[in-house]
């Protein structure tokens, strides 16, 4: 018993005739009679009682019949899921980011990609490092991070690169500047990010290399935290232009950086097994999206200046 003998039954049983169903199959007549044949021979009994104007069911065939619906029906079901997964419209994606990414910029980016798709995404936030442990462990499908963290079990590919930021709070004595360098920061009290954050080495290595003393009075681990103390007055900071999404105007400063100080955003995924194709296209329509959103930004930091 197969699938082609039980389309040419229920082919019959739609058209009641052998001819037409022979016409619907693109099959001969004969071919059609010896598939119900061989079909009936594996049954043990009559399908169809043969009149001179077509074929009636036998009681045994019309109960058969509702059981080949029902596999029919399951077939029909795998072909719509499959098409569905083919054009990224179903599926499940395990996504983590690092925190102003998934709070500040990506809401509108993911609503945008998921909008008329049978499709969900579980959504998770944890710094650098904790980030690359979960995809590690293949305990998600991707990560979007900004430490490019030498570990066994995943791999790096770049998404975007921006240019850090320095914020201020307002009415601060650089805020009149265009541009701020490091050596304006220079005693300035100073929030940054924790030690072992690897956004923050690139920002600590400018410092080091232009001599500049700093007063850390605080180290954060979240860049969007970071710019809550500095708009509440408690010092300067350098961040990810990302983590200043939704701040006004008058409760955060954000002014260029004379030194191009580059931060880079990561896609991570684990290396011992296949990214899916609703996953590839999630991760294309972010990063698409992520370099607009980085543009804008850049713009209105030079319309400001």
């Amino acid at each position: 018993m197969n699938v082609r003998q039980l389309e040419a039954f229920r082919t019959i049983m739609e058209f009641g005739s052998f001819t037409r169903a022979a016409e619907k199959l693109n099959l001969t007549q004969p071919a059609v009679s010896k598939l119900i044949m061989i079909l009936e021979d594996k049954c043990g009994f009559q399908l169809f009682h043969r009149q001179k104007n077509g074929v009636v069911p036998t009681a045994e065939g019309e109960m058969l019949f509702a059981e080949v619906e029902r596999v029919f029906m399951g077939i029909e079901s795998i072909s719509a899921r499959a098409k569905a997964i083919r054009s990224f419209d179903y599926g499940e994606i395990d996504l983590v980011t690092f925190p102003s990414l998934g709070t500040r910029v990506l809401p509108p980016i993911l609503a945008s990609f998921l909008t008329g798709k049978h499709m969900k995404v579980n959504l998770s936030s944890r710094n650098s490092w904790l980030l690359v442990d979960r995809v590690a462990s293949q305990g998600v499908d991707v990560g979007f991070g900004m430490a490019k963290i030498d570990r066994p079990g995943v791999q790096f590919s770049l998404m975007c690169s921006m240019s850090a930021v320095c914020i201020l709070p307002v009415g601060h004595r650089l805020a009149g500047k265009k541009s701020v360098s490091i050596r304006d920061l220079e005693n300035e009290k100073l929030i940054t990010l924790a030690d072992e954050d690897g956004a923050q080495v690139d920002i600590d290595r400018a410092f080091t290399e232009n001599g500049i003393a700093r007063e850390v009075v605080l180290k954060a681990q979240l860049s969007e935290a970071i710019c809550s103390f500095v708009a509440s007055g408690l010092g300067c900071a350098i961040v990810d232009p990302i983590s200043t999404v939704g701040f006004r105007k008058d409760e955060l400063v954000v002014k260029p950086l004379a030194e191009n100080i580059r931060q880079d955003i990561w896609i991570v995924t684990p290396s011992f097994r296949e990214v899916s194709l609703s996953a590839k296209a999630l991760i294309g329509h972010v990063q698409k999206e992520l370099h607009s959103t980085i543009a804008t930004l850049e713009q209105s930091l030079k319309a400001d200046q």
